[in-house]
């Protein structure tokens, strides 16, 4: 038996066409991690254990996550077998530039071997550079934390708050395992709310959930697997 990475191919397929399209110089960033919170019992030690990074275009998206369903027991981390409980995928929804991450890996090569430093990994390095490299913003994403056991109650909540401070064409909602991704495509703010959006999306709180604005984040993959029997989708 293997891993089971995609949960809902159809799905999946779905978000990689919504999502933009590339330019040349640009890729997507997905990473495999093993999350101690979505089953603690099985044993791991930290709760973001990285397994697997990479970088695709939109037309090698889905065949690269297919690799990653290896077989049972073949994923570790500290020594111990990383559970399927335990998986979830992400990627950047905004585009890494490959261009700028190459001029930043020049410069930090150099500078190491001019301080003569014998342990460059070359691999590591790149991926880190490519992770935080980005020229293009087209979304800025809001992760929001349920307070409530009654997650349609929290949805319905926030959306109905977040559409008093910016147009609601902007904005698409991703259910995740325990909240919700809301991806605000910055090109299509309207003018009313161009200034304003920002400070009033930052003060939003209440009972039912928490805001926390990380911009250019990490987002949960719909169609793949987070956490026990659980994978992300679009909210209608």
């Amino acid at each position: 038996m293997n891993y089971k990475i995609i949960y809902n191919e159809e799905k999946l397929k779905e978000f990689i066409e919504w999502l933009p399209d590339l330019k040349p110089n640009e890729q997507y960033y997905v990473q495999l991690l093993a999350r101690k919170k979505y089953n603690p019992d099985t044993g791991l030690k930290a709760d973001k254990a990285q397994l697997k990074r990479f970088t695709a275009t939109k037309e090698m998206l889905l065949h690269k996550i297919r690799q990653l369903e290896l077989p049972l027991g073949l994923y570790e981390s500290g020594n111990i077998d990383v559970s399927q409980d335990n998986l979830a995928v992400y990627i950047t929804p905004n585009p890494r530039d490959l261009h700028q991450a190459s001029l930043l890996l020049m410069r930090e090569i150099s500078e190491r071997l001019i301080r003569h430093d014998q342990a460059i990994n070359a691999h590591t390095l790149s991926l880190n550079l490519i992770q935080t490299s980005t020229t293009r913003k087209i979304f800025f994403d809001l992760d929001i934390d349920f307070r409530t056991e009654d997650h349609q109650l929290a949805v319905n909540r926030f959306r109905s708050d977040i559409e008093k401070a910016i147009n609601a064409d902007c904005l698409t909602f991703i259910k995740t395992h325990g909240g919700l991704h809301c991806l605000i495509k910055t090109e299509n703010i309207d003018r009313e709310y161009q200034k304003s959006w920002y400070q009033k999306i930052s003060q939003l709180t209440c009972d039912e959930y928490e805001v926390t604005m990380n911009g250019d984040n990490v987002l949960p993959i719909p169609g793949c697997i987070q956490g026990i029997e659980f994978s992300p989708y679009f909210l209608d």
